[in-house]
C-alpha cells in the first residue's frame, strides 16, 4: 500500500537517524551529491546549519526525534517516507561509551534499532541500512580477512563487549523484519572511521585522530607554547582495521544503491575494508611531517581490552565483487590529509589567539578578551542610546565562563586552542554584532536618524 503524505509524488527519500554524528553529517553530504533527496533526523532539537548547506535544496532537517521515542519516530515516518524509502539508522554509542552505561546504550542501540523498524513497516518502507561495526567481532573471530558472513555463521560467538552483543541484537532484529515483512535489510561493518574535522566521540579507534591532533602541537610553530607527548591509550603494537571517510562513503552509496538481487552475502553485511596500521605505524608516518613527534603509553583498560579482541584487517573480496567497492587511500595519503586539515585550523586559531594576546604573554586575560570583542560591537556606535557595552559584558562573561575551565582569570593557548574546535570567538561576535546592528536600526527609525544627545 503506497502511504500518502506531504512528501507524495516526491523522488524516493533517504531517511539518515543520527545525522548529526561524525558519519551521519558525511553520508547526507554524499547522499545528496549523488542526487538522493535526503531527510536529515537527529535528537538534537536544531541540526547545525552546516548540514543543512551540505545537502543543499536535496535534503530536509528534522530535529528533535529521539530513536527511543516511538510517537517521534512515527510522526517523522508518516509526514516524510512511504513504501520506496531508504532508512540509514545511526543511532547508538560508540565502543567506550556503550561500557561506560551499557544500559542506555541498549535501550538506543537494540530499542532504537526496534523503534525504527516498526516505524517503517507501519509506511511500507523495506529498506534499512544499518552500521555495524567490527566491534561485533570477539577473539574467536579471524585476525586477518574477517568478514561479516563469518558474523552470520558464528551467531552464538561472544563479542567479548555489551557493544557488540547490541550490534548483534541489531541485525536479529533486521532479519526477523526481512522474515516478517519482506524487508531488505543492508548492513555494513565498520572499521575505526578517520576524518579531518575538529572533533569525534570516544571511541576506542579514535585514538589515531587524538594523536594526529597532537602531533602539530607539540612544535613551536606558531610561537605559541606546546603541548605534552601524546598518551597512548592501548599496545602500541597493535593493528587495528581503518577507513578514511571519503572510501566509507563510497562504500556506503554502493551498498544502499545495489540491487538487492545481487547482493549474495548472507543478510546482505559486507565489512567496509580501508587500512590497516598499529600506533607504532601511524607515528612512524606521523614522524615525516613532525619529526619531534612523542608519545608515552599509559593503557587505558577498555580501550586496550577492545584493540585486542578487534580483527588486524577485513576482508576486501566480498564488497569488490558486490559492490564494486575497493579502498583508495592507504595511510601516506590519510596522514596528509588529516594532518593539513589540523594544520590550516590550527593557524587560524593561532591568528586569533594572537591578535586577543595583546601584550605577548601567550595568555588571554578577561581585560584582552573584553578589548577585542569591544572593537567589534562598540566601536563607531558611541553615539546611539544602546552602544552595546551591555553586549560587551554579556559576551565576555559567557567566553570567560567556557574559555577559563580552571577559574584562574587566565585563558591559555591549549584551553583556546582546544575551545577552538568546536566554537569561534569570530562566530560568536558575528552573532552578537548582528544583534546590535538590528538594535541599532531599531534606534535610527525611533529617532528620526537623530543620535542621542
Amino acid at each position: 500500500m503506497y502511504y500518502y503524505n506531504i512528501m507524495s509524488g516526491a523522488a524516493p527519500a533517504t531517511i539518515v537517524i543520527g545525522a548529526a554524528g561524525a558519519v551521519g553529517k558525511r553520508l547526507c553530504a554524499a547522499l545528496a551529491a549523488a542526487g538522493h533527496r535526503v531527510v536529515a533526523s537527529d535528537r538534537m532539537g536544531v541540526l547545525p546549519g552546516s548540514l543543512k548547506r551540505s545537502m543543499g535544496a536535496l535534503g530536509t532537517c528534522v530535529g528533535g526525534v529521539d530513536v527511543c521515542d516511538k510517537s517521534a519516530l512515527r510522526d517523522l515516518f508518516r509526514e516524510h517516507a512511504d513504501e520506496r524509502t531508504t532508512v540509514w539508522n545511526l543511532a547508538a554509542p560508540l565502543s567506550v561509551e556503550t561500557a561506560l552505561d551499557p544500559k542506555i546504550a541498549e535501550a538506543v542501540t537494540v530499542g532504537g534499532m526496534e523503534n525504527v523498524l516498526e516505524a517503517m513497516s507501519g509506511v511500507g518502507a523495506r529498506r534499512i541500512c544499518f552500521t555495524d561495526s567490527i566491534g561485533s567481532f570477539g577473539a574467536q573471530a579471524p585476525r586477518s580477512g574477517a568478514t561479516a558472513r563469518w558474523l552470520h555463521e558464528n551467531p552464538d560467538q561472544d563479542p567479548g563487549s555489551d557493544y557488540g552483543r547490541q550490534k548483534r541484537g541489531c541485525r536479529e532484529l533486521m532479519a526477523r523484519f526481512a522474515d516478517e515483512h519482506g524487508g531488505d535489510p543492508r548492513f555494513a561493518v565498520l572499521p575505526g572511521v578517520l576524518h579531518s574535522n575538529a572533533v569525534w566521540g570516544n571511541g576506542t579507534t579514535e585514538y589515531a585522530l587524538d594523536a594526529l591532533l597532537n602531533a602539530p602541537h607539540q612544535q613551536t610553530k606558531h610561537g605559541l607554547p606546546t603541548s605534552d607527548v601524546f598518551v597512548c591509550p592501548i599496545d602500541p603494537d597493535v593493528k587495528l582495521p581503518m577507513v578514511y571517510v571519503d572510501d566509507l562513503m563510497r562504500g556506503l552509496l554502493a551498498l544502499q544503491e545495489a540491487d538487492e538481487h545481487k547482493l549474495k552475502e548472507p543478510e546482505r553485511g559486507y565489512c567496509i575494508p580501508g587500512l590497516s596500521f598499529s600506533p607504532n605505524e601511524l607515528f612512524t608516518e606521523m614522524r615525516k611531517h613532525h619529526p619531534g613527534f612523542g608519545f608515552r603509553v599509559e593503557l587505558d583498560e577498555n580501550m586496550n581490552k577492545f584493540a585486542k579482541l578487534w580483527p588486524d584487517d577485513l576482508s576486501s573480496e566480498e564488497p569488490l565483487r558486490d559492490l564494486g567497492y575497493s579502498p583508495k587511500i592507504g595511510l601516506s595519503d590519510m596522514v596528509d590529509k588529516v594532518l593539513l586539515a589540523h594544520e590550516d585550523r590550527n593557524y587560524q586559531t593561532a591568528q586569533a589567539f594572537k591578535e586577543i594576546d595583546a601584550d605577548g604573554t601567550g595568555t588571554l586575560t578577561r581585560s584582552e578578551i573584553e578589548n577585542h570583542v569591544r572593537k567589534y560591537l562598540v566601536r563607531g556606535r558611541e553615539d546611539y542610546s544602546q552602544t552595546g557595552q551591555d553586549n560587551v559584558n554579556g559576551l565576555v562573561d559567557k567566553l570567560m565562563d567556557e574559555l577559563d575551565t580552571d577559574k584562574d582569570g587566565v585563558v591559555s593557548w591549549g584551553t583556546f586552542s582546544d575551545w577552538n574546535r568546536r566554537n569561534s570567538v569570530e562566530e560568536e561576535l558575528w552573532r552578537k554584532a548582528h544583534e546590535v546592528e538590528d538594535d541599532l536600526r531599531r534606534q535610527i527609525r525611533e529617532l528620526g536618524h537623530e543620535p542621542r544627545s
